[in-house]
């Protein structure tokens, strides 16, 4: 914890809390899962930040033209950053993550999402249990949040705006558990939870 505490200290405004949806895992192929939603907070002014399929279809874009805007102006705002620390949870693996954001930027061409740049922090690490068994844990989860499941239910199903409302609500969620985390006042969990 002291390293972590050590590393924003001073940078609590190129903090950024960060989670994603997808429809899949990644396997390293050609094609990466279609990105539904991207969802930042700013640690120190406690902004959302929302890339969403749903933000762009309303204004009337395709599918493929909505992901493909949703990656660009992820990957502008990104750019835009001064050496960010992201945290995050399990975002940091080959099958889902930056990795899966960069590979399917790469699909559209976009090829400025550079992973050298990321310092982060996977909050996984602290805890043994799922990301909402966490948050449940310790009073963080947002009414919104849905499983990894019903999230992919809801992409087939079109309802791109709930996916983006769990997206937002896992987002806060992690936001107040970094906080609990930070302040040492974290419910214990049992290893024999563990789940990715």
């Amino acid at each position: 914890m002291d390293e972590i505490k050590l590393q924003i200290k001073g940078k609590e405004h190129d903090t950024y809390v960060i989670h994603y949806s997808c429809d899949g895992f990644y396997n390293g192929g050609a094609y990466a899962p279609a990105i539904c939603s991207i969802s930042l907070v700013n640690y120190g002014t406690k902004e959302l930040h929302s890339f969403a399929l749903n933000n762009y279809l309303v204004l009337g874009k395709s599918l493929m033209e909505s992901e493909q805007q949703l990656l660009k102006d992820f990957v502008e705002f990104y750019k835009n950053l001064n050496n960010p620390i992201f945290v995050h949870w399990n975002m940091d693996y080959l099958e889902f993550g930056f990795n899966t954001i960069r590979a399917r930027a790469e699909n559209f061409g976009l090829h400025d999402f550079d992973l050298t740049k990321i310092r982060d922090y996977n909050l996984c690490a602290v805890f043994h249990t799922s990301l909402i068994t966490s948050l449940e844990q310790n009073n963080c989860k947002r009414v919104t949040v849905l499983n990894g499941k019903d999230e992919a239910s809801c992409f087939n199903k079109r309802a791109f705006e709930m996916v983006k409302m769990s997206t937002e609500g896992k987002v806060l969620g992690l936001v107040d558990l970094f906080e609990k985390y930070l302040s040492n006042d974290l419910k214990d969990s049992s290893e024999d939870d563990y789940i990715y």
